[in-house]
């Protein structure tokens, strides 16, 4: 019987050593498995780091793409511009390079004009003659402004072939007189006291004696033009035409 006891004893003994081994073994195993769930779980979260980087990195490059699509536009569009301009640049040069000759020879014309014609209003289109012969020489003036100027002056030449005009002014001897200038076809003079009246000559380049009769018309004209009397028809002396044979 004791012999039994014992062998149980024994038994139970090795049982319990076989259990603590097997507890043992489990409890290293939980906490392997432990260890492996934290490495797992940090795994996780590395890579939905890693995975919300990679988002966040491809909507920057998903951005750049985009802004360097735009500004590859944006350039082509300059340099579009850019050209465009280097060539009106280019057409604004080669129109000042050919319109700098033409308003020179506006101005020899106007001068050549002014020359030529009835002697009226002597002073006033003198000075514009000498202001646009100033004027070609004039750095700080465009080629616009001078060739506004010119046209300006063409134009002032041009109203006066469709208007009559009285104005006071001196013969060269200094007598106070009345012009008279009707167009540009007719230049006439009245002294004061109408004891005395003429015409310019273009052939003479001179002032003739017209008769009295002449004289009425004059001074009707004078008063006419003046606006001291209204409106009539003029019957004047004008300078035979050229005999062009």
């Amino acid at each position: 019987m004791k012999a039994f006891i014992f062998t149980l004893a024994l038994v139970a003994a090795a049982f319990c050593a076989e259990l603590d081994d097997v507890l043992k073994q489990s409890a290293a195993d939980i906490e392997n498995a432990a260890a492996l769930q934290a490495k797992i779980d940090a795994l996780d979260d590395e890579t939905k780091a890693l995975f919300d980087e990679y988002r966040r990195v491809t909507r920057e490059i998903e951005i750049q793409e985009r802004y360097n699509a735009e500004l590859e536009k944006l350039v082509a569009a300059q340099n579009a511009e850019s050209e465009s301009i280097k060539k009106q640049i280019y057409a604004v040069e080669e129109t000042t390079r050919s319109a700098l000759p033409l308003i020179s020879k506006m101005i020899e014309g106007f001068e050549s004009l002014v020359a030529y014609d009835l002697p009226f209003l002597p002073t006033e289109r003198a000075d514009r003659v000498a202001k646009l012969k100033a004027l070609t020489n004039r750095a700080d003036a465009s080629v616009a402004e001078k060739y506004r100027i010119a046209l300006e002056a063409y134009a002032i030449e041009s109203e006066y072939s469709r208007t009559i005009e009285a104005y006071a002014g001196e013969l060269e001897d200094g007598r106070a007189v009345d012009f008279l200038r009707l167009g540009r076809i007719g230049l006439y003079y009245l002294t004061r006291d109408h004891s005395e009246a003429a015409r310019y000559d273009m052939e003479r380049k001179a002032f003739v004696p017209i008769d009295s009769a002449d004289t009425e018309s004059l001074i009707n004209a004078v008063k006419i033009a003046k606006k001291e009397k209204v409106a009539d028809l003029i019957a004047l002396p004008l300078a035979a035409p050229k005999d062009k044979r």
